[in-house]
């Protein structure tokens, strides 16, 4: 099984959360957590370093039993560790501690005093006020509990597009490592049209070797159950619930079965209709002259889309929001993509919680043809995030101006600056004017009403040194 820095990340984060949730060693608790942070922020996956002890000892936090962990987790795509503290823990642990405000102990009370194990349950139990029974939860906090709680029922089984990237990237990575075979694999459906939550992460691939592609799909390393299987397709549900499917079509008709599969419901069947007056037939399977089951020859998505009498529709916007009646007429050329960006006025480096050096990012940024950069790192109340004290933002400010003077693109001193909890800035009024540019944000005192946070956001904008919220 091939794991990303993410996915290793998030194995560590659970397993620091069911030891602390067990009462565990504190100092076993940190050292996963350490890792997982760690990890996860790496400029290089530590994949590729597994069989080098030497250098897997180098990483910050690195001991030998995480080093043995790692290599576990990596060569075998499992980890004995957590398999263990899952048998061991309530279920319903880790779940109810991704809700801020239940820590790993909360959570194990919540599951072995008051029996929740779900999200649903946790809000009904504080709508009650048995909750409110558990040690340290006061009627506030409860509150604030089943404001988040009542977020992740409405959420669903849906996850993030971020987090469905990276899932789907694994998958389609391992599937590519098993089957040389594959000649074209991409992922579909509303991860590729940018969707912000994801439902199920949807595959569409072009082979000849059906069977061997279904074979290899359906014994990932991810896969707990196999749902559906046939000649043209598969689903699977891995550990986490997630669901991943893989239609499988002819590389001849793959062009259509990825357009017909990245679309909306509602886009699809208004390609079906646009195909039938045109003499086609649109389906998961492809495009067809519609009394023939040869696919029409289609290079590229734009020349499926001409055949069909439009302009390309980018897979963003293919959700039957007014794009169809546009691509009739019009392209898409006035719409922004990623070469029409100039320059990024937000970037971290690792002075703060950033992965990569400041001069990284700026080599980066040159060969992406910036013509600006702003190093905007943490101000010093972010201390989780190595935030800048005002020394350190002196020292910081001189090297960004340091490395200005060879750089080809403008670089801006800057910072991501707190807003503390009383509306007050996180440096001087004499720091924040020797910067190009100030972010303020919030990141403490989330639980406050909202006439104290508009206050509070109102008396950063009134400061003439802060140019972003």
């Amino acid at each position: 099984m091939l794991m990303d820095n993410n996915a290793i990340s998030r194995v560590f984060s659970e397993v620091a959360v069911l030891m602390q949730a067990k009462g565990e060693n504190v100092f076993k608790v940190r050292a996963h957590t350490r890792a997982a942070g760690t990890i996860k922020n790496l400029p290089f996956p530590i994949t590729k370093i597994v069989g080098d002890t030497d250098r897997m000892r180098e990483i910050p936090g690195f001991g030998e039993g995480i080093v043995e962990t790692t290599r576990e987790l990596i060569n075998t795509g499992r980890l004995d560790l957590l398999e263990q503290l899952r048998q061991e823990v309530p279920d319903g642990v880790a779940m109810l501690a991704e809700i801020p405000g239940i820590g790993p102990r909360t959570a194990w009370n919540a599951a072995t005093d008051l029996g929740i194990s779900t999200f649903e349950q946790l809000a009904a139990s504080i709508a009650s006020g048995e909750f409110l029974t558990l040690p340290r939860i006061g009627k506030k906090a409860s509150q604030q509990i089943l404001r988040h709680t009542e977020m992740r029922i409405a959420q669903g089984s849906r996850i993030g597009l971020g987090r469905a990237t990276d899932a789907a990237a694994q998958v389609v990575a391992e599937l590519k490592d098993r089957c040389p075979d594959i000649e074209q694999i991409e992922v579909a459906g509303s991860i590729r049209r940018g969707a912000e939550l994801i439902g199920d992460i949807n595959l569409v691939c072009g082979t000849n070797s059906h069977t061997s592609l279904i074979d290899a799909f359906t014994n990932l390393g991810i896969a707990d159950e196999v749902m559906s299987r046939d000649r043209s397709g598969a689903r699977i549900r891995d550990t986490d619930g997630l669901e991943y499917s893989v239609y499988v079509v002819s590389p001849d008709a793959f062009v259509g079965a990825l357009v017909y599969a990245t679309g909306s419901i509602a886009h699809g069947t208004r390609l079906e209709r646009i195909a039938a007056d045109r003499g086609f037939k649109l389906t998961r399977d492809g495009l067809f002259v519609s009394d023939s089951d040869q696919p029409v020859a289609a290079a590229t998505e734009q020349d499926l889309y001409e055949r069909l009498g439009l302009n390309f529709i980018p897979p963003e916007m293919r959700e039957d929001s007014g794009e169809i009646e546009h691509a009739v007429e019009s392209d898409f050329s006035d719409i922004v993509t990623a070469n029409d960006i100039r320059g990024d006025l937000h970037s971290h480096t690792d002075w703060s919680d950033g992965r990569f050096p400041m001069a990284e990012m700026i080599e980066s940024a040159q060969k992406q043809s910036y013509e600006y950069l702003a190093i905007a790192d943490h101000s010093q109340s972010a201390t989780i995030a190595n935030g800048l004290s005002p020394e350190r933002l002196i020292e910081h400010n001189n090297a960004v101006r340091h490395l200005n003077s060879t750089a080809t693109l403008r670089l801006l001193t800057g910072t991501e600056m707190d807003i503390k909890p009383n509306g007050s800035l996180d440096y001087s009024d004499e720091l924040l004017a020797d910067l190009d540019i100030v972010i303020a944000s919030i990141h403490s005192g989330m639980d406050q009403d909202e006439r104290t946070m508009t206050r509070r956001v109102i008396s950063a904008m009134e400061s003439p040194h802060v140019d972003v919220i």
